[in-house]
């Protein structure tokens, strides 16, 4: 189902992006995409901040093009000069805001004219810290409560924020968010999604079955804005 959604969104491209930062989500979007298209997997990272490795080593082994954009005090203040959003930004926001504005704009510089983004993944299969330390103290119904919650308030906030941060350079889209794949992620025991202490267990599953490397079905969780090292340079920002 989800190489069936990635291949619906990447229909009629000859060349597509992805807003890459080498670990599970957007490895098995950038590996299913390029079944269907030209891939080209974009990461924006602070210089040794994780990503800075991390997404070269993957791009290689998924056999993928790579493009990379050092992120600097002056990429984050012209993206924070442009921030318009319905709502009041946290700092996450700002953050993020700013990494798919600098990924986007280069997935526009090298021809691209869509960008897949990994959004939502966390949300349907567990893949937060807070997820699993819900199921330990508190059981699996508060914690699928907790995701669902989640996958809700992304279309009110999260979506609002990606989609204007791309806005002018790319079209992005999520093919996390097929309905259909949202439902079948929601039907599943969170057994299914956290599974003797590993996250996103049956996400991992079934990127290994489409031949999704091992070492990126492995790959451990950590947030974007974390990853790429943006939060604490828009945090040191006067913006």
């Amino acid at each position: 189902m989800l190489d069936g959604s990635v291949e619906a969104s990447v229909a009629g491209e000859r060349k597509v992006a992805v807003a890459f930062s080498g670990g599970l989500d957007s490895s098995v979007l950038a590996w299913c995409a390029k079944r269907h298209a030209e891939v080209i997997a974009c990461t924006a990272f602070a210089k040794n901040s994780v990503d800075s490795t991390r997404a070269g080593e993957s791009a290689r082994a998924l056999g993928v093009e790579h493009v990379t954009t050092e992120l600097t005090e002056e990429k984050v203040a012209t993206a924070l000069a442009m921030l318009d959003l319905p709502f009041v930004p946290t700092l996450m926001d700002r953050s993020l805001w700013c990494l798919y504005s600098v990924v986007s704009q280069a997935a526009h510089n090298s021809g691209a004219r869509v960008m897949l983004l990994g959004q939502l993944a966390d949300e349907l299969f567990g893949g937060y810290a807070k997820y699993a330390e819900t199921l330990r103290l508190k059981g699996g119904d508060a914690a699928e409560s907790m995701m669902s919650a989640d996958v809700r308030e992304y279309s009110h906030r999260g979506r609002l924020r990606d989609v204007g941060a791309c806005s002018g350079k790319v079209e992005p889209r999520f093919p996390f968010e097929s309905q259909a794949l949202v439902d079948l992620a929601l039907s599943l025991p969170v057994s299914f999604k956290i599974r003797e202490g590993v996250r996103k267990s049956v996400l991992r599953r079934a990127a290994s079955i489409l031949g999704v490397p091992e070492r990126e079905t492995g790959a451990a969780k950590k947030a974007a804005q974390y990853s790429s090292g943006i939060q604490k340079l828009v945090a040191a920002s006067h913006f």
